[in-house]
């Protein structure tokens, strides 16, 4: 008897002090690159179209992004989502491209985030989405990155329009409410 009771109050116990998922921001719960994708809509007017790719294996993400996916895989890759958005911008069609990387560690999306910045032209501080970001702006395209606890994101855009980098700033935005 005094067993059966011992066993009860134990599982009572651990009940009592299991954490319950709140939602995709508990940080107990398990969120994929595929979970922080904008959806469509999220940006008025900005809808998902052309490539779509989720890579769950080092294999995956070299068939999908070739050489590039050294930088990642040698800096504790776990998954790695993209998806290209479509919308107009001052009456012109644009497409934005959205690459998500999950490292694992946020020592990890550190590192990567350091390496990409290494290669970057002039790259821009910027404080808007993360722990750390930076914009890069041609005349004929525009980037933003940063990094968030274990995730690594990327977005570009093909113009070098104003309008276009303040619409990349709201996709990292978006994206960094999701993972915080």
């Amino acid at each position: 008897m005094r067993k059966l009771l011992l066993i009860s109050i134990c599982i009572s116990f651990s009940l009592f002090c299991q954490k319950k998922s709140t939602g995709p921001n508990d940080r107990n719960q398990v969120i994929s690159t595929e979970d922080l994708l904008p959806k469509d809509d999220e940006l008025s007017g900005w809808t998902k179209s052309g490539e779509h790719w989720n890579a769950s294996s080092n294999g995956d993400l070299t068939t999908y992004i070739n050489g590039e996916a050294v930088i990642y895989t040698n800096r504790g890759f776990v998954e790695a989502s993209k998806q290209e958005y479509q919308g107009v911008i001052l009456g012109d069609t644009e497409s934005v491209e959205v690459r998500i990387f999950d490292q694992g560690t946020k020592v990890n999306a550190k590192s990567v985030y350091d390496e990409i910045v290494r290669e970057m032209s002039n790259p821009i501080s910027w404080d808007g989405a993360g722990e750390e970001a930076r914009k890069e702006r041609f005349s004929l395209s525009q980037r933003i990155v940063f990094y968030q606890d274990k995730y690594f994101v990327a977005l570009s855009v093909s113009t070098g329009l104003d309008e276009a980098l303040v619409l990349l700033e709201q996709f990292a935005n978006n994206i960094s409410s999701e993972i915080k």
